[in-house]
């Protein structure tokens, strides 16, 4: 048994050794002599005090010390500890838009569960969900999630599950199978990690390739053109090509995304003041100078101002699609140069159907995640004392109330003289 607050039981420790020292001073009357003059010695009782090399009541100071050490236990709240060297174990098992094969991440899982360990698996792409050992099956069967995986709500379903666990245990395991890439950590997650009093044992598995390299545009657009940079490394010769229009689409253009083609209509440098606007794509998210051009309300919006206003819509045709994009860059500026936009360009002009590309997360990433020790995380600093309240608590503090009573009638019975 261990107490979360050593310091109550300290305290009345001390307590417990002061009742001691008291009943260490007996008080008693002085003997009786048989003297003529006794009448003129007042009426009333006299007490002497003297130091004792032995407690006297023994029986009321064994219930006063046991109604301290009892108050003192309770207000430390106890809990029990396991058997040293039990372990338990809590899996996270990556099942989203960025995990390759499915298949493949259960396969890991299943080979944790060998051992013996009692565990815990949390399935998760953007929600987390608890899973039984018996649903891993269906679960390498089941489609893959079309949601951005999300490492911040993994992390916080596995600091509740330990939580219950760390009851039974003396310490906790905590293993993420998944390809760890950069769309899955957002700026809560390094804190979220940081909340774990542990390691992170990191099982990856190879993340969806990305198709989006085997597409290119139908006429190549210059290095000078804002859009030209993003680009810059498509292949030559794809077979499957996306048609940028500047003006307005034609029936050819039409006609070609009925066969199953990709028309983006994008007038990215129209005459259109530019304003410190918030632009989302996907899983990028930039704030620049861009201006905003009327688009149609038709189709789904594949990327939003920071009002919620659609910046670009996609509606199908046939068997392809006609993208509108309401995004205009200015002429002069390097935003064209910058990464993120980079990558937004491609998002937008990548064909339907096809993959965005999902990137590995960089090995500074991976090592704040696995963190700085080897050791797993301890069940004391897991435990959720406000939500898993020990129940000898209850009992100690029951025990207290007996000896108080206990304590009363004893005293009760003693004689006055030895109150």
């Amino acid at each position: 048994m261990s107490f979360l607050a050593p310091w109550a039981f300290a305290i009345a420790g001390i307590a417990a050794a002061g009742m001691v020292l008291l009943h260490l001073v007996a008080r008693q009357r002085p003997a009786a002599y048989v003297l003529p003059t006794t009448r003129f010695i007042p009426d009333q009782r006299t007490l002497v005090s003297r130091a004792a090399t032995r407690p006297r009541d023994l029986l009321l100071l064994a219930l006063r010390v046991l109604l301290l050490l009892s108050v003192g236990a309770a207000f430390a709240r106890p809990v029990l500890t396991p058997r040293r060297g039990v372990m338990a174990r809590v899996v996270l098992i990556d099942r989203s838009r960025a995990v390759a094969s499915p298949f493949d991440a259960v396969r890991k899982a299943k080979g944790l569960l060998s051992d013996g360990v009692p565990t815990t698996l949390i399935a998760f792409d953007s929600i987390p969900r608890v899973i039984a050992a018996t649903a891993l099956d269906s679960l390498a069967g089941a489609p893959r999630s079309d949601a951005t995986g999300s490492l911040s709500t993994a992390f916080i379903a596995a600091r509740r599950a330990s939580a219950a666990m760390a009851d039974r245990a003396d310490s906790v395991q905590l293993v993420l199978v998944s390809p760890v890439t950069v769309s899955e950590i957002d700026s809560a997650t390094r804190r979220l990690r940081g909340e774990w009093p542990g390691a992170v044992r990191i099982e990856r598995v190879a993340f969806l390739a990305d198709s989006s390299g085997a597409w290119a545009l139908d006429h190549p657009i210059s290095a000078d053109d804002p859009l030209g940079p993003a680009m810059a490394s498509s292949p030559s010769g794809a077979k499957i090509v996306t048609r940028l229009v500047r003006g307005g689409a034609t029936a050819a253009d039409s006609a070609f995304a009925r066969d199953g083609g990709t028309v983006v209509r994008w007038d990215s440098t129209e005459a259109v003041k530019p304003t410190a606007e918030g632009l989302a794509v996907g899983d990028e998210v930039i704030v620049a100078a861009l201006g905003r051009r009327a688009i149609s309300s038709e189709g789904k919006a594949i990327a939003r101002w920071a009002d919620g206003t659609s910046a670009a819509r996609e509606t199908t045709i046939g068997k392809g699609c006609v993208r509108d994009v309401g995004v205009t860059m200015p002429v002069a500026g390097d935003i064209a140069l910058h990464p993120p936009f980079q990558r937004i360009v491609r998002t937008l002009l990548t064909p339907c159907g096809f993959t965005v590309a999902e990137r590995a997360a960089d090995s500074t990433s991976i090592a704040w995640l696995r963190g700085a020790t080897t050791n797993a995380a301890r069940a004391s600093l897991l435990r959720g004392d406000a939500e898993h309240p020990s129940p000898l608590t209850a009992w100690l503090l029951g025990l207290a109330i007996v000896l108080a009573f206990a304590e009363l009638a004893v005293r009760a019975k003693r004689q006055p003289e030895a109150a």
